[in-house]
């Protein structure tokens, strides 16, 4: 079978979960390429997670209060996606060049212009995501992943770079 991380042509990755003491999970996903092309390039969660039998119920932008990326808020997509019973709140960026992206035709746009005008096409893609479980108000979702967000984001400069 294919891997899937072939198949996605990665140059780094971080896939993990993380567990709160009170046994919450968020799930970290961060997708780096050195150098983006045709092929080789962070793929949107938007035709990912429907391809993986999730539906999507919306998608927003939203900017996270307190959470700032290089000194300018962070705006990212949400949504919450949902596969039979299974609920989970999705926050997802790409974050590419000193850039914080949401829009996914700009992503391709900016690797354009990058690659005539700095000569770099690098970047990520970042993804959080945590379950919501039956009866769990969706307001302490979004504040487990909003509290996880401002942890994850105080870390990443040292990886994803400017």
């Amino acid at each position: 079978p294919l891997n899937i991380l072939d198949a996605l042509k990665v140059d780094d990755y971080l896939l993990t979960s993380y567990t709160h003491t009170d046994g919450t999970v968020v799930n970290l996903y961060v997708a780096y390429y050195a150098s983006q092309k045709k092929g080789q390039s962070a793929h949107s969660p938007r035709t990912c997670m429907p391809g993986g039998g999730w539906k999507m119920q919306g998608l927003t932008q939203k900017r996270l209060e307190g959470i700032d990326v290089n000194g300018v808020p962070l705006i990212v997509n949400r949504t919450i996606i949902q596969k039979g019973d299974y609920r989970q709140l999705v926050y997802y960026w790409f974050q590419e060049r000193g850039r914080i992206i949401t829009n996914e035709y700009l992503v391709k746009w900016y690797i354009l212009w990058d690659a005539l005008t700095k000569n770099r096409t690098d970047g990520a893609l970042i993804r959080l995501t945590t379950y919501i479980p039956p009866g769990e108000e969706l307001e302490v979702a979004e504040k487990r992943l909003h509290d996880f967000t401002r942890l994850a984001v105080e870390q990443l400069h040292d990886y994803v770079p400017n």
